[in-house]
């Protein structure tokens, strides 16, 4: 598995090919011919759900659907979900201008599987879209998956490691075991939740290694913000299998079911081969005309 060596610039990406309305098409076209409903945005303030103030992911308009009291006309869906995360268990508040990539306000790309499929064909597709519609490379590519948990009672996800070996052909040093805190997703103190993988970009840079990634102290999820900006998450696959009790036990939803969460700010930086959110054409624009306003 060769790696190439490590440059200033992340990809060859550009604003040209990938402008942020292809980007967003792109994402739902691949999955509308994998049978995925494209639905609208549900809105940013939760019309039936008392646990949240706001909408934080994108999964929220099916919490009815995971917990078995509700149903849609479909049983697979995607879409591109405006969000927002100031409070709460998913709260960005306090990282948004410290770094280049959260926001109070984003925009995330979702698919989902109600029972239909489960973790081979979303980490498949995943992995297909990234490396070989959007020619990410894949040695700039991480994986995580959930290591268990013990208060919880729950094992380390070897199906999903599995899956990303021997059927996304991963390099086995680049998938790594993370536990609860990284790797298990709950929408909020209650809910529906479950275990995730998540894949991470390294935007690399001068002189790095680019096996820097599996480093506890500077590489995924490493709490030293020196190199937070260098590994970025992109994606998050969850398998939605359980509900969160008041009492904090898990009970087992109906059914498996798969949600999946991708930054779509985050993916068109690293698409466009910028080093910020910022500074891709979801953002200049409306700089540029404070600019012209301003005259500043």
């Amino acid at each position: 598995h060769p790696v190439r060596p490590m440059t200033a610039s992340t990809t060859h990406g550009s604003t040209q090919r990938f402008t942020a309305a292809r980007v967003r098409q792109d994402f739902l076209d691949f999955f509308a011919q994998r049978g995925h409903a494209i639905v609208p945005s549900s809105p940013v303030f939760p019309k039936d759900d008392p646990t949240l103030l706001f909408t934080n992911a994108g999964m929220n308009q099916f919490k009815d659907v995971f917990l078995g009291t509700g149903t849609r006309p479909y049983k697979r869906a995607a879409d591109t979900q405006k969000c927002i995360r100031v409070s709460g268990k998913h709260n960005d508040l306090e990282e948004v201008g410290v770094d280049t990539y959260h926001h109070t306000f984003f925009e995330m790309l979702g698919n989902w599987s109600f029972g239909d499929y489960f973790k081979e064909d979303a980490i498949t597709w995943a992995w297909t879209l990234l490396t070989e519609v959007w020619g990410l490379p894949k040695d700039r590519l991480w994986v995580t998956v959930f290591g268990g948990d013990e208060n919880d009672g729950l094992p380390a996800d070897v199906d999903a490691e599995r899956i990303w070996l021997q059927k996304a052909g991963v390099y086995p040093k680049r998938v790594l075991r993370f536990g609860r805190k990284a790797n298990f997703w709950e929408m909020g103190e209650t809910g529906p939740c479950g275990p995730c993988t998540e894949i991470h970009f390294d935007r690399g840079g001068p002189g790095t290694n680019p096996m820097d990634g599996a480093d506890p102290k500077h590489g995924v999820n490493t709490d030293d913000p020196r190199f937070k900006e260098r590994f970025i998450e992109l994606w998050n696959n969850v398998f939605m299998e359980f509900n969160r009790l008041d009492d904090g036990r898990l009970a087992k939803l109906p059914a498996q079911s798969v949600d999946t969460g991708m930054g779509f700010e985050r993916i068109l930086s690293v698409l466009q081969g910028k080093r910020s959110n910022y500074d891709t054409d979801l953002f200049t624009p409306i700089f540029a005309r404070i600019e012209e306003l301003s005259g500043r």
